[in-house]
């Protein structure tokens, strides 16, 4: 017997199952237990017979036997007519945005040996969120086509979440008992940074003669810029190009014409001793490991960062202080370049504090300019920050709540520097560094 569905709040798994403190949330634990009506039966029943007993009542006898052996069918009914499932489970999109939406798809078949009870369901979810307790009208044993499900998602942060198991909760005809099941394992979801656009308005690079100039550099055309020719013998059907053939009256193909890149580099530190507001989280996320909203800000910018340099025709590099987590963008032509890259970034964490061999010897010198997106870097990070800018090279460090120390070090090294709040967009930032005002607006 379906309830009827009602709001209730989703959190994270906790010691006890799925909804937190003060939330009505179905939990992931299957278990079978008694109801309220079943607890009060049994209680007259207790009664009943004491008094048969007392009184030589037999009718009494009688009703209390039946009180207290209805709960007891309750429970044996939900115990033998428990529900088989196959569930499966569909992301649209399979990645998603912080602060986006993406639809979860589940379709239910029926395994059982008969068609399934009224039934009411939930979804674990791994971060709190308002949900509706739905109900699962009977599915037939014999249905060809499962039956559909569909929610939205909203996820507050960047992580790879567990979405599931499936959570089901039936009762007996007479309401005695009721069984919650979770059926199935959880499916991964990728929530990536939310990436801000960096326009125009910010600093633009090239090499020049002695310090680097504010110039943007840009490929002419796209990332796959192919050029046209007469068809040879020889030549694959594949590459013939239509438009151009039917435009110049003859087959022709296409043929690619590389170009060469700039190169750009960006510095991450990813040691937690270079964010003070780090705290071990409490496991309400993808790992319970170091939480910082100054590296939150750090990963937004690196990803809004990187995707608008690949995009104004850099190959970038990426560079880490602690052990590489991050992928690097992929070459031009090679299509979806940039997935790997913000893939990589939802799962970036905090590494503890140890002295990595990486700041101790020194960098290999590349060019182009360099750009070091950190919190409050450490001595060491600092060091190694100014050892991986060459004499020529334009040089921007973004920072969060940075000493003022930190500030000078950089600074009479030949950096820019643009200090900004865990609040602030990465966008303002980006304009901050073209007029070389070092702060975001409304930060100082």
């Amino acid at each position: 017997m379906a309830r009827a569905a009602k709001k209730t709040g989703n959190g994270a798994p906790n010691s006890e199952g799925l909804g937190q403190p003060g939330t009505r949330g179905l939990k992931t634990t299957s278990r079978i237990r008694p109801t309220w009506r079943a607890l009060v039966a049994l209680l007259l029943g207790g009664m009943s017979l004491v008094f048969a007993y007392s009184f030589g009542r037999r009718e009494y006898l009688v009703v209390g036997c039946l009180a207290i052996l209805l709960p007891v069918v309750g429970l044996l009914y939900v115990r033998l007519r428990r529900p088989k499932f196959e569930v499966t489970r569909l992301f649209s999109p399979p990645v998603v945005s912080v602060g986006g939406v993406t639809q979860v798809r589940l379709r239910i078949r029926n395994l059982g040996g008969s068609a399934s009870t009224g039934l009411v369901w939930d979804d674990a979810l791994p971060w709190f969120e308002p949900v509706e307790t739905r109900e699962l009208p009977s599915i037939g044993v014999r249905r060809t086509t499962p039956y559909v499900a569909t929610y939205d998602l909203h996820p507050p942060r960047r992580g790879i979440y567990p979405v599931g198991p499936f959570v089901v909760e039936h009762e007996d005809p007479f309401g005695f008992a009721t069984s919650t099941l979770a059926i199935g394992k959880p499916e991964r979801l990728i929530v990536v940074p939310a990436v801000s656009s960096l326009t125009e308005g910010g600093p633009n690079l090239t090499d020049g003669e002695g310090n680097a100039h504010l110039v943007q550099r840009r490929v002419t055309g796209n990332d796959d810029d192919l050029t046209t020719r007469e068809y040879r013998p020889g030549d694959a059907l594949r590459r013939v190009h239509w438009r151009a053939s039917a435009r110049h009256g003859e087959l022709m193909v296409r043929q690619e014409e590389h170009r060469s890149h700039p190169d750009a580099r960006i510095l991450v530190d990813t040691r937690v001793g270079g964010y003070p507001d780090a705290l071990m989280d409490p496991g309400f996320s993808w790992s319970a490991d170091w939480a910082s909203e100054g590296f939150e800000w750090v990963v937004r910018m690196t990803a809004s960062l990187g995707l608008h340099l690949e995009a104004a025709g850099f190959r970038v590099a990426i560079d880490e202080t602690a052990r590489p987590q991050i992928d690097a963008i992929g070459e031009a032509w090679h299509g979806h370049r940039a997935e790997g890259f913000l893939t990589s970034l939802a799962g970036v964490q905090l590494l503890e504090h140890t002295l990595d061999r990486r700041l101790v010897a020194a960098p290999e010198k590349g060019s182009g300019p360099v750009f070091a997106v950190v919190g409050d870097p450490e001595d060491a990070t600092v060091e190694w920050l100014v050892k991986h800018r060459r004499s020529g090279d334009a040089g921007y460090a973004f920072l969060v709540a940075a000493r003022p120390g930190v500030l000078d070090r950089l600074q009479d090294a030949g950096w820019v520097c643009v200090v900004a709040e865990s609040l602030d967009d990465p966008a303002d930032a980006w304009l901050a560094a073209s007029d070389q005002s070092g702060y975001v607006r409304g930060s100082r």
